[in-house]
């Protein structure tokens, strides 16, 4: 039986301290002067992120943003709006409510070895953070980057989204990232799926992931030195390509250290956000087709590992989803997507990201 996350209570252990595996700390468990202490006595830059995929979300991003203001200048150095999507819309008057807000269109800033690889949302977090090491100089390895899903409903949203994960990995030396955990009041379907599928995953390894509270959020922060070592899937497979890193020492972020010694958890309470429907459609991406991205992702890594059933040379899945014209039960149609999301390499693979880290001294 997987053992539980050991509660921290962030006061009571030092910034030294060897935190244990997983450990899960409250979000409004740290003292916002003190984050502030440290951040400008160690000169760390705190950039949060939302990768955006449509328009669509101008409106409850901008309520997002709203909520986050009181930070911007103090904790928050700079936030973006990472869009992956064609046409910016509505989105394009954000900069002008919040001045801390810059929007990145990644589809024209894409890294040179993404060129021609399709912009989901893995690929657009690692043009974003590509940007940063290559573009914005932000080059400090302990320089924190927070991801936030933007669909996330404003009545679940408060500024502990940000001060509990930034605040872990400034706070405590030996974090490397801090993977925001929740309670969803409505569930959260595919989470529920996947953690079925992990409990089914016989590898010690994989069965550790099981002490995390909330296993597909979208939300997490992290070093810079983190981030550039990190594997990425093109799309929604990202998280699960985080997770599985982590899990089977794949960032290798400290000698004689396993990977998940330097992730905690930080729980923020309830969430829900914008649901997907069941079932895709020729217009809209469902929840059939994300998991089958995640799945695909699990399975993939696991076999590169070796320790799972590899697919055959030139495979490619595919999805056969059965379209029903409301009405007219003799009326039967297909939908076939291909499952698999692209991979793309750590940061630290690109020369011009190597050449930009290594102008600074390490920390």
């Amino acid at each position: 039986m997987t053992e539980p996350p050991q509660l921290i209570k962030p006061s009571e252990w030092p910034r030294e301290a060897a935190l244990p595996r997983l450990g899960l700390l409250p979000a409004d468990g740290f003292n916002l002067d003190e984050l502030l202490a440290i951040k400008q006595q160690e000169k760390v830059p705190v950039h949060v992120v939302f990768p955006v995929r449509t328009s669509r979300e101008a409106e409850n991003l901008e309520q997002l943003l709203a909520i986050l203001q009181p930070l911007c200048g103090r904790l928050i150095d700079q936030i973006w709006v990472a869009f992956g999507g064609q046409r910016l819309g509505r989105l394009s008057r954000l900069p002008l409510a919040a001045p801390h807000v810059t929007i990145f269109p990644a589809r024209q800033l894409l890294p040179p070895d993404q060129r021609g690889a399709p912009v989901g949302k893995g690929a657009v977090m690692r043009a974003l953070l590509y940007h940063l090491v290559t573009r914005a100089g932000v080059t400090q390895p302990r320089s924190v980057i927070e991801f936030l899903d933007a669909d996330i409903r404003p009545q679940y949203f408060h500024p502990g989204w940000v001060v509990g994960p930034v605040g872990a990995v400034l706070r405590y030396r030996q974090v490397e990232a801090a993977k925001v955990v929740y309670q969803r009041p409505r569930g959260g379907r595919l989470n529920t799926m996947f953690r079925s599928l992990v409990a089914l995953c016989p590898h010690p390894a994989i069965q550790a992931l099981q002490q995390l509270v909330y296993l597909l959020s979208g939300e997490m922060a992290g070093t810079l030195r983190y981030w550039t070592r990190q594997p990425f899937k093109s799309g929604y497979g990202v998280e699960t390509a985080i997770l599985l890193s982590f899990a089977l020492d794949l960032l290798q972020l400290s000698p004689g250290t396993a990977d998940l010694d330097h992730l905690v958890q930080v729980y923020i309470g309830r969430m829900d956000h914008r649901h997907s429907p069941l079932t895709s459609t020729p217009r809209r991406r469902g929840l059939d087709q994300m998991a089958g991205h995640v799945f695909h992702t699990l399975l993939e890594v696991l076999a590169r590992a070796g320790i799972g059933p590899s697919f055959p040379e030139n495979f490619v899945p595919k999805l056969s989803i059965p379209l029903h014209e409301q009405g007219k039960a003799e009326r039967l149609g297909w939908l076939q997507v291909n499952l698999g999301d692209l991979s793309l390499p750590p940061l630290d693979a690109c020369p011009e990201v190597r050449t930009a880290l290594r102008e600074v001294s390490p920390a």
